[in-house]
């Protein structure tokens, strides 16, 4: 299940709220989990544009982004991640 956003908001661990761009959400199927990827456009040492990957999880209040623990789960996340690029590629 894929869906198209384009900004969402992330509210911090001290409070405070910041706009991200979301890249890619999805739905593994693997697990049923939703997962996005997304970005605030900070670039590192190599000028490459860091990118942000977490669990979606539903709450009464809305939504939260948990971390992904799990190096299956990584692997699978890797393996979307490839594949999209592959396809904007073509």
């Amino acid at each position: 299940m894929e869906n198209q956003l384009d900004k969402v908001k992330i509210v911090r661990e001290d409070g405070s709220v910041q706009e991200a761009d979301v890249l890619l959400f999805f739905n593994l199927k693997e697990n049923g989990k939703d997962y996005i990827i997304y970005t605030f456009n900070e670039k590192d040492d190599k000028n490459l544009v860091t990118v942000y990957t977490s669990e979606v999880v539903k709450t009464e209040d809305g939504y939260k982004f948990e971390n992904v623990e799990s190096e299956e789960v990584w692997s699978k996340i890797k393996e979307v991640m490839k594949s999209v690029i592959k396809e904007n590629k073509e």
